[in-house]
């Protein structure tokens, strides 16, 4: 399809959306397309070095999806991202570069405007002209197009006032006003181009305030070094599902050298008339005290908050009345019992709606337990990525943020019926395998797990991503994050699910658990003995002493 032609459809779809204006908001991703000329053949062995190239599933033809390659790769907005972009041409020519950004609507039939900065853009093994974007020309940048809408002035948004990578101007792109490019490529001659992309903020965003890197979060975070997580007990709920933990269970812990528990729990389920259900207390306490008993510091998280996560409004202040409920009955436990405000927050709880729902929590706490030492997780499921969106109460430095890691989650979650897995078996660590793995059946549809499976089964060393390069790079980000804005890090849960081959399980594990402490990360394994556990609870036994313990 001619870019003209291409035009046309846009703009067919975007009309009826002329009468409203766009919502401004902030990506977390940037986006791009190389699209290849009808008449050439598909680009061959593309790869990003942080992200995915899949094939373009919104063209009307297998053969037009796949001469478009869709790339997709994170990206924050307090520093420019670097990605390196590899491919193979087919033929001598042209290939388009449409700068884009992520689709998505504020409410049907608006969408938002997720403009995306790019800077320092360069190709090596083929031509791309004005990939700094210092040459301007019709009031937008040399040798590119802006097809669909007028190219923003450099002294409105999103341009204004931004801080290039190099020289003075940056370019910007979103879904509905992509910026259009080309390289000049050989058939056969490999391209490596690399660019640098960042998140443009919105009118009106105010940053958070930076501390310092010795705070009480920092101190408290200091005791923690290996932990572990009570998990599959009391965040069922009551009558349905789980295990059972006992004193017994925090004397093996303590016994085998752990430091704190992470103790999750369903307050939902347990509160009745503003006040903990007895029975729960029953259950929990002698725990908790054993733990403390035993030196062993304590997180206490709330845990599966489906209500909240799905309808915010409507939950938000009973959430903070119970937790103002929940610090008073506790307040006069020792400082190493700590409050996690809620576990991996997603759905609906992102962005403003989650920094505000985190606050009125925070302070209802703080009403009554104003030295209580807090942990608080990011959206997009306690992600790395989701710490770009991700703000404390500026006054607060006794919180400690907790990230979760299961990459790669096509290895760790392997048969896990609870996120579609079921039939995905056989992916060893580290890849690749001795013979390649299939896709099953029933998940030829993913187009990203079959991505992601053809590299596992051909890339070799750090470039395939069942490798621990999958999660150094986010913890890497995480620690980059940390002493950015001065707060403390730790990492809430990793592991691998039982049904992985158990020395595969043993090698992930340890490779996960040295690159923490080699960036000085505390870290919880999920979990202590159910379906990821560190524990035989019949035969009374590690499973993987040597893989958390050893050198």
């Amino acid at each position: 399809m001619s870019l003209f032609c291409r035009l046309l459809l846009s703009l067919a779809l975007v009309a009826p959306l002329a009468a409203e204006d766009f919502v401004p908001f902030q990506p977390t991703h940037a986006r791009l397309f190389l699209r290849v000329p009808g008449d050439a053949a598909p680009l061959k062995d593309a790869r990003i070095s942080s992200g995915e190239c899949l094939p373009g599933k919104y063209e009307d033809t297998p053969e037009k999806r796949e001469r478009l390659t869709d790339v997709n790769f994170p990206i924050t907005w307090w520093k420019w991202k670097q990605v390196t972009l590899q491919f193979t041409p087919t033929h001598d020519g042209n290939i388009e570069l449409d700068l884009n950004g992520p689709w998505a609507e504020a409410r049907p039939g608006v969408l938002r405007q997720q403009e995306v900065l790019w800077d320092e853009i360069s190709a090596k093994g083929a031509t791309l002209r004005n990939g700094g974007f210092e040459d301007m020309a019709d009031g937008k940048p040399a040798g590119w197009e802006s097809p669909w809408r007028p190219y923003p002035a450099a002294d409105s948004w999103a341009l204004a006032d931004r801080e290039p990578v190099a020289g003075k101007h940056v370019a910007a792109s979103w879904h509905g006003r992509p910026l259009v490019g080309r390289l000049e490529v050989k058939s056969g001659v490999p391209v490596t181009v690399t660019l640098h992309a960042r998140a443009a903020t919105v009118p009106g965003f105010k940053s958070p305030r930076i501390l310092g890197q010795d705070t009480p979060a920092h101190r408290a975070a200091a005791k923690l070094k290996r932990g572990v997580n009570f998990g599959n007990s009391w965040e069922a709920e009551p009558g349905t599902w789980g295990i059972k933990y006992d004193a017994q269970d925090v004397d093996h812990v303590a016994d085998q050298g752990f430091d704190h528990i992470r103790v999750p729990v369903a307050w939902h389920f347990h509160m009745v008339d503003g006040a903990i259900k007895p029975e729960l207390l029953a259950e929990l306490e002698p725990v908790l005290k054993r733990a403390l008993d035993r030196k062993l510091t304590v997180i206490l998280n709330w845990h599966h908050h489906d209500a909240l996560v799905k309808d915010p409004a409507a939950h938000r202040a009973a959430f903070a009345n119970d937790w103002k409920t929940i610090a008073t009955h506790y307040k006069d436990l020792p400082a190493g019992l700590y409050l996690e405000l809620l576990n991996e927050p997603n759905g609906a709880l992102d962005h403003d709606t989650l920094t505000a729902v985190h606050a009125e929590a925070i302070a209802a706490i703080r009403s009554v337990s104003p030295q209580r030492i807090l942990l608080a997780n990011p959206p997009q499921w306690a992600s790395v990525p989701g710490l770009d969106r991700y703000f404390l109460p500026d006054g607060d430095d006794r919180i400690i943020t907790s990230v979760h890691s299961y990459e790669p989650f096509q290895f760790t979650h392997q048969r896990a019926g609870w996120v579609g897995f079921q039939d995905l078996r056989g992916i060893t660590y580290p890849g690749p395998p001795a013979s390649p793995v299939a896709v099953p059946d029933s998940l030829k549809d993913n187009a990203s797990l079959v991505a992601w499976m053809d590299a596992y089964n051909t890339r070799k060393g750090a470039d395939n991503p069942c490798t621990a390069a999958s999660f150094e790079v986010l913890l890497d980000d995480a620690v980059a994050w940390s002493r950015h804005f001065g707060r403390a890090i730790h990492i809430g849960e990793f592991g691998c699910y039982k049904e992985a081959d158990a020395a595969s399980r043993a090698r992930y594990v340890r490779d996960f658990r040295l690159a923490a402490e080699k960036r000085g990360i505390p870290w919880t394994m999920w979990d202590w003995k159910a379906g990821f556990g560190y524990w035989d609870a019949e035969q009374k036994r590690p499973l993987l002493r040597e893989a958390l313990f050893g050198k």
